[in-house]
């Protein structure tokens, strides 16, 4: 049966590396020094665009984007990783180990990292392999794309999911323990928002909506 390959995503690393490891598949490596737990469980911090807090789940790819830059700096176990990551997006960005960790584990597969064991942590360095990756991600970048962890749900696309995220939880809160009274002005609230929208959506791209129409 011969093998299917799929393009990698424009502004994501593949996967694939060398070949070394192809056509096996290992089981999850996680170490539990290297995660956090909670009541026993590990807790998951990466969240979907409506989550509380403003947080946006990544788009596919960009985890193994991130990591092999963040490794071409210098090497990190996996949980240095995860922070890392959390700390250059703002807060908005913190892959669970559940994401995390299987990315690493296909990475070393695909001969794209090297795994060394240090006090009870699996600390991954690049290959020459996943230098070479690195090199043409960044040869193919455009100037003005930006970095993994600030595309992510960030600017001004990133702050109107946030609003759009808190507008319905407000919604709902209304609609579950408000009065009458007040989901009828929530309704009309809504109502209201929604003609303004559509105004911001008739006009042209460089011309404002007409005044009080979308203020």
């Amino acid at each position: 049966m011969g093998q299917h390959h799929t393009a990698p995503e424009r502004g994501a690393f593949s996967e694939r590396g060398t070949g070394r490891g192809r056509g096996r598949r290992k089981m999850r490596r996680w170490n539990d020094s290297d995660h956090e737990r909670k009541g026993g469980h590990m807790r998951h911090h990466e969240h979907s665009p409506h989550s509380r807090g403003g947080r946006h789940r990544a788009r596919r790819g960009a985890i193994v984007t991130a990591a092999l830059l963040l490794l071409d700096e210098r090497p990190m176990h996996g949980y240095e990783l995860i922070t890392e990551l959390e700390a250059r997006s703002d807060g908005r960005w913190r892959p669970s180990p559940g994401t995390m960790y299987p990315a690493l584990n296909r990475m070393e597969e695909r001969g794209l990292v090297d795994v060394e064991e240090i006090d009870g942590k699996r600390q991954f360095s690049l290959t020459e392999a996943g230098r070479t990756r690195v090199a043409e991600y960044r040869d193919a970048k455009s100037d003005d794309e930006p970095a993994p962890w600030d595309d992510n749900g960030h600017g001004e696309r990133g702050d109107l999911r946030g609003a759009m995220a808190e507008l319905v939880g407000q919604a709902r809160q209304i609609g579950r323990f408000g009065t009458p009274e007040q989901v009828e002005q929530a309704k009309s609230v809504l109502a209201d928002t929604k003609r303004k929208l559509y105004a911001i959506l008739a006009a042209e791209p460089d011309e404002p909506a007409e005044p009080g129409d979308a203020e």
